[in-house]
């Protein structure tokens, strides 16, 4: 192939302020709380991704790049895929340099909220289920073990009312308090009526059609009449423009911006995820390229085994296939003593690590005990996340990127391949307060595109109990740095109060080699994680000594976007 001007196509992002006004694109806006007037917001207008407790950075969007030459008519869609109805609240507005006539035109997509006064639901397992319909509220419970019946109560929202002592206490109180002696009490409390244990019922929540619809592989199809099979946005900036598209794969790159190049290679041209990690050559003829379980690289079996003399198992599944050993240690630390583990903070806080483990794609959790709790536990975390932030909708795609990124998601598009993710949650008495999204890339890079906490406890240190959660972690794990994408507004709060920097350009080989999120009016920052001999214990190390949460957005719409999700 003589030159590569055959595959270099023009796109144009989807939320520049001439081409973001149809309302078929990504819809995006922060979260406004009620008390300053729709004047004020006009006038002081945010933008943003990365919504958090208190940073509320607001999460963009995937592909906002989108925008095509009226010439390309190219149209995808996801195979079985299927759209939410909920009306998320936290996500971010338009640029401070949009001018009114381009927010008039964008009126329409003005995020719905909550009303006045209203608290958020406490996010447990008993609330979903009560939501979902697989229980009752009032359903009488009874615990029972050794065919004993020990302690009865009645199921509420905000735990159990014990019958005998008229006081409502969590799952795990209830159950201590009724004389239980194993650590499995959804296994023993039993709904009355049925018979049936609490787990049961969360098993069959979990595999609910309107729940498992979510957990789906989301294929991306090129309907007939399309152009080419391509992605509409840069692999690492998320934006469109003039992108180069590899010979194997349907990513896109802009050369020059991300990649450092001066001009488009002659000849065949391979992305990062279509060559060997060790030698940087594709797959020729009667040749194969195994696929990393840890870090999503390839590799050629022989590279590694020349790279690490290592005993290797020709029949070995791709389940257990690592690029080196580095890679194997932290997926079989992650499986051995994190996932779906709780860890004890100070009080009576915990942390837990939750992954979608039903795909087979991942690490498995044998216990079906275990397994149950932490699928609950991310369902009640997705709900978490879809209350702080309004639904993004790749709009090239159509993928719900919050629902398909907690339940880590894979794709044949590698931009929106999610695979590999991991959720943080923070936990109060059995209660999620805090969720993150973390995906680790070997030893050199973990990413954390979002976080988000309950709104009743923004502005009291949420954030930083669960930061310093993932920190320890990472630590533990020999991660050197984490990488988020913020908005301009957030900037100056994550670099003094968190310990974050801007990252240099051009950016690092380590983050052009991997899937990162990014969104296209974002800004990437880098904190170091790995710790030196002199490093300070995690607690205090993580944290400048007088860190300050994120302040949330403090904006306020129209009354008529003041209004409860049905």
């Amino acid at each position: 192939m003589a030159g590569r001007s055959r595959k270099q196509r023009s796109s144009s992002s989807s939320w520049s302020s001439e081409s973001s006004y149809n309302m078929s694109d990504l819809q995006y806006r922060a979260k406004l709380p009620e008390k300053k007037a729709k004047e004020e917001f006009l006038a002081n207008p945010i933008r943003g991704y990365l919504t958090e407790d208190d940073t509320t950075h607001d999460n963009s969007s995937m592909g906002r790049s989108r925008k095509r030459n009226r010439h390309s008519k190219k149209e995808q869609h996801v195979k079985d895929e299927t759209f939410s109805s909920e009306d998320n609240q936290d996500s971010s507005v338009s640029s401070k340099k949009r001018n009114t006539r381009g927010r008039r035109k964008r009126a329409g997509i003005s995020r719905k909220r909550k009303v006045n006064g209203q608290k958020q639901s406490r996010a447990t397992i008993l609330t979903w289920l009560i939501d979902c319909g697989v229980i009752q509220e009032n359903a009488e419970v009874v615990v029972i073990e050794e065919e004993t019946t020990k302690k009865m109560g009645k199921i509420k929202k905000e735990g159990i009312l014990c019958s005998c002592c008229c006081t409502v206490l969590t799952v795990g109180d209830f159950y201590k308090h009724a004389g239980g002696t194993t650590s499995k009490p959804y296994e023993y409390i039993l709904i009355a009526e049925t018979c049936s244990s609490l787990l049961s019922f969360m098993v069959k929540a979990w595999y609910l059609p309107e729940e498992s619809k979510f957990h789906r592989f989301n294929l991306i199809e090129t309907s007939h009449d399309a152009s080419d099979s391509y992605d509409d946005a840069c692999m690492i900036c998320a934006d469109g423009g003039n992108l180069m598209c590899c010979d194997n794969c349907s990513s896109t790159y802009h050369h020059n911006k991300c990649l450092g190049m001066q001009e488009v290679p002659n000849g065949s041209w391979y992305c990062p995820f279509c060559v060997c990690k060790i030698c940087g050559d594709p797959a020729y003829e009667n040749d194969y390229l195994q696929k990393c379980q840890q870090c999503e690289r390839k590799y050629h079996r022989e590279c590694r085994q020349a790279r690490e003399p290592v005993s290797l198992d020709m029949n070995e599944t791709q389940e257990d296939t690592f690029c080196d050993l580095t890679c194997k240690k932290i997926y079989d630390k992650l499986e051995r003593c994190y996932l779906g583990v709780e860890h004890e903070l100070d009080k009576s806080y915990k942390w837990t690590l939750l992954q979608n483990t039903d795909d087979g794609s991942g690490i498995n959790i044998e216990d079906d005990y275990q397994r149950t709790v932490c699928h609950s536990k991310l369902v009640v975390a997705r709900r978490l996340m879809e209350d702080c932030f309004e639904e993004i909708i790749d709009r090239h795609t159509k993928i719900d990127v919050v629902k398909s990124l907690v339940y880590n998601c894979g794709s044949n598009f590698n931009r929106v391949n999610f695979r590999g993710f991991y959720t943080f949650i923070l936990e109060n008495d059995e209660e999620i307060i805090s969720a993150a999204t973390i995906r680790i890339h070997g030893t050199n890079l973990a990413e954390m595109p979002f976080i988000a906490t309950n709104k009743e406890y923004r502005r009291k240190g949420m954030c930083k109990k669960l930061m310093v959660a993932i920190e320890t972690t990472l630590c533990s794990l020999k991660v050197e740095k984490l990488v988020i994408p913020s908005v301009s507004e957030c900037i100056e709060t994550w670099i003094e109060s968190y310990g974050f920097r801007l990252i240099s350009s051009p950016l690092p080989k380590e983050i052009t080699l991997h899937n990162t999120l990014m969104f296209h009016d974002s800004v990437r920052l880098q904190k170091d994680i790995r710790p030196s001999a002199s490093d300070k214990p995690e607690e205090t190390r993580s944290f400048p000594k007088k860190c300050e949460e994120p302040r949330p957005f403090d904006l306020n719409v129209e009354a008529s976007h003041q209004q409860d999700k049905d």
